[in-house]
């Protein structure tokens, strides 16, 4: 996949998550801390696992799609400092 694509599926999983009933209240998910941010998407890896496990990787693919996407969630509630990258002329 090209990596237009990737961030395609992680914005479409970001605006599904955002729709859920669940996850309504905004302020709820900024006063989340990071490290409860860890442990859902440390689920999420476990459950991907858990699909490898049975050979199923489309499922982990998945749940990694979703892993991923709570990952920005993290981010756009925490201010992250960008990547200094001293490879780039």
């Amino acid at each position: 996949m090209k990596r237009q694509q990737v961030y395609e599926l992680i914005d479409g999983e970001r605006q599904y998550q955002e729709d859920m009933p669940l996850h309504q209240d905004k302020k709820q998910q900024a006063e989340t801390p990071v490290a409860s941010w860890i442990i859902y998407m440390e689920n999420l890896l476990a459950m991907a696992k858990n699909k490898i496990y049975y050979l199923d990787e489309k499922s982990a693919l998945e749940y990694i799609r979703k892993c991923t996407a709570v990952g920005v969630a993290c981010m756009e509630h925490n201010e992250t400092p960008p990547r200094k990258n001293p490879y780039k002329k």
